[in-house]
């Protein structure tokens, strides 16, 4: 998958536009501030092709992405007109 075709996937499997808040990244991680964590598809998250594991952690929902971390990110504020 491109890195646009995973972000499309992340952003609708989180909940869709609507339900991100922000969104950053470190080296590895691309993390999501979330209005609503129930909104998650956390198994489907899991299932797009590079997503090494999800975590909850402070107060953000994080996708594990290794190196594609960051050009992901860059795909999901495209995706979200940012």
């Amino acid at each position: 998958m491109s890195d646009e075709e995973i972000a499309r996937a992340l952003v609708a499997l989180v909940g869709g536009v609507g339900n991100i808040e922000a969104v950053t990244s470190c080296a590895v991680r691309v993390r999501f501030v979330l209005r609503d964590f129930g909104a998650v598809d956390e198994d489907g998250v899991r299932g797009v092709p590079g997503v090494v594991m999800v975590a909850r952690q402070a107060g953000q929902f994080q996708v594990v992405l290794g190196g594609r971390a960051i050009p992901v990110l860059r795909a999901v504020r495209g995706v979200l007109g940012a």
